[in-house]
């Protein structure tokens, strides 16, 4: 009998760029690198530079992006794409 998954988190940071009129962040992430779940513009939006995904599913590898939004709404290009493997 396999055991049902198991929900995990992953605790994102980031250092916030210097400079200009960040007002917020968007955390993108999905289960293949480069294709997240959110599209441009939808991910979740952050004031902080950090943030818990929670739910993620155990066993999985999650990979997760950034962009900065200025008081204009303009989104930055993504983040360096990071990783982690929900135990």
């Amino acid at each position: 009998m396999v055991a049902p998954a198991t929900n995990g988190t992953a605790v994102l940071t980031w250092t916030a760029p210097s400079g200009g009129t960040v007002t917020g962040y968007r955390v993108y992430y999905g289960t293949a690198s480069h294709q997240y779940s959110q599209t441009l513009g939808g991910g979740t939006f952050v004031a902080n530079p950090s943030m818990t995904v929670s739910n993620l599913t155990s066993g999985t590898t999650y990979y997760f992006a950034v962009t900065a939004v200025d008081a204009a709404g303009v989104e930055t290009a993504y983040s360096n794409e990071g990783s982690k493997l929900i135990p």
